[in-house]
């Protein structure tokens, strides 16, 4: 056979070869194990174990007054335009966190203001700020994280915002408070 013949000869009987391979059944089977696992962790929890309360005082009609109360220390003060009544009857609020410990939670409200309605005009509560164990002063929202106990305390302050002419009576509003893991 010549050289030409023999080319023409290899190329079908390769291609043969191939087909055959490639139409033949698959004898082997392989199988392999997944895995599948979740982490369950303590759902974190928040209560509230005192109101935000500014107490009593007196506007003195010359000016808008001031009257703040600390997140941390739960003290009172106001501006010179607000006479404070008591040492006593007025607190910052206060709140209990329950959680996975050493997780980082995120302490959020649902508005900047706090809106105190009344017989008057109603006054608005705003600068609110936050504090975990009686840390500093944080604004909102803040990032904590959980100590090694899986409890802290959170102690929520802010300013409310008394008309020079403020109507007398009791004023009051909600707002919420929202602690959710990171």
């Amino acid at each position: 056979m010549d050289r030409d013949n023999l080319k023409r000869l290899a190329v079908p009987v390769g291609m043969f070869a191939a087909l055959a391979v490639a139409a033949s059944p698959v004898s082997a089977q392989e199988t392999v194990q997944g895995a599948a696992e979740i982490s369950i962790i303590e759902p974190v929890t928040i209560v509230k174990t005192a109101d935000l309360d500014f107490g009593q005082i007196i506007p003195n009609g010359t000016g808008n007054g001031r009257v703040t109360i600390h997140a941390r220390t739960g003290a009172r003060t106001g501006n010179a335009n607000v006479a404070l009544l008591g040492t006593s009857g007025f607190s910052r609020a206060e709140f209990t966190v329950t959680g996975e410990s050493r997780r980082f939670v995120i302490l959020t409200t649902n508005s900047p203001t706090i809106t105190l309605s009344g017989p008057g005009t109603d006054m608005t509560v705003n600068r609110l700020r936050v504090n975990r164990n009686n840390g500093g002063q944080r604004s909102l929202p803040r990032r904590f994280r959980i100590p090694n106990a899986g409890t802290m305390n959170v102690g929520f302050g802010g300013r409310l915002n008394v008309g020079s002419n403020q109507a007398p009576g009791i004023y009051s509003g909600t707002f919420d408070l929202t602690v959710t893991y990171e």
